[in-house]
């Protein structure tokens, strides 16, 4: 045995100078080579998602715009809708005395389809059907319901919402009267209903009496902009028949013009 040691064996994928070379003859990378190469791919990588936020935001900005400019498109209209009425309703601000004498009479003046004043009485903003009559004022809307004299208040189911209406009353073949959507809203509280004689020339004063309901109406309206019916389905009148009402305004005073076209906005 010889007495010089061998020398160590070289690993197999490292020459013996240390070049990188593996005994296959391929390459390998160094650390640093490697670290590089995970820099360039996360370069990458974060570029691609910073371009594709960018396309997000900016398609994000083109729909903002478009949806402003519809907007302010809506706004525009709005605003020129608003003043044309304003130039055009106060042409229906005449005729103050008429207006006057009318409510002092408890009626109504108002202007016809033909531009010609009329003078209506509450009755008029209404219509009478098989079962029922009502009208209107402003304010408030009346109902009557001719019944058998023999009708009782334990006869009378009666149920009111804002915006609901049940009148269902036994002695009546059609039961329920009414049932369903109010056209439009009332102070549910201040509705009320009453029994009342018939009036002297009705010909069935001796064997009827008449149920009368009362609403009053969360919103006064108007003329044309008075309710159609009592309870949506029933039969409708044609309130733009009406025409506006002519209105009491004093031209010397500016605050009672501004009310009277705040009502007219409103509405």
């Amino acid at each position: 045995m010889s007495s010089e040691a061998a020398a160590p064996a070289a690993p197999a994928d490292v020459s013996h100078d240390g070049s990188g070379v593996s005994a296959g003859g391929r390459r390998r990378r160094s650390p640093v080579a490697n670290r590089e190469a995970a820099a360039r791919q996360s370069k990458s990588c974060v570029r691609m998602l910073v371009d594709k936020v960018d396309a997000w935001f900016s398609q994000l900005r083109t729909h903002a715009e478009t949806r402003m400019a519809a907007w302010e498109r809506e706004y525009r209209e709005e605003q020129q809708k608003k003043a044309k009425a304003e130039v055009d309703e106060p042409k229906n601000i005449t005729n103050a005395t008429m207006a006057r004498d009318a409510e002092d009479e408890g009626l109504t003046a108002v202007l016809g389809k033909d531009g010609t004043p009329q003078i209506m009485k509450e009755t008029d903003f209404g219509d009478k059907l098989e079962h029922y009559e009502w009208h209107q004022n402003d304010t408030e809307l009346t109902v009557k319901v001719p019944v058998p004299k023999a009708t009782k208040a334990k006869d009378v189911s009666f149920a009111i919402t804002t915006s609901k209406l049940k009148l269902d009353i036994a002695t009546l073949e059609r039961r329920p009267l009414l049932d369903g959507e109010l056209w439009a809203k009332v102070a549910a509280d201040n509705s009320i209903w009453t029994f009342d004689d018939l009036e002297d020339d009705d010909e069935r004063k001796d064997t009827h009496k008449v149920l009368t309901l009362l609403m009053t109406k969360l919103r006064k309206t108007q003329a044309k902009m008075h309710w159609t019916t009592v309870v949506k389905g029933e039969p409708e009148i044609d309130t733009k028949k009406f025409g506006p009402a002519i209105m009491q305004v004093s031209p010397d005073n500016p605050n009672d013009i501004a009310s009277v076209l705040a009502d007219i906005n409103e509405q």
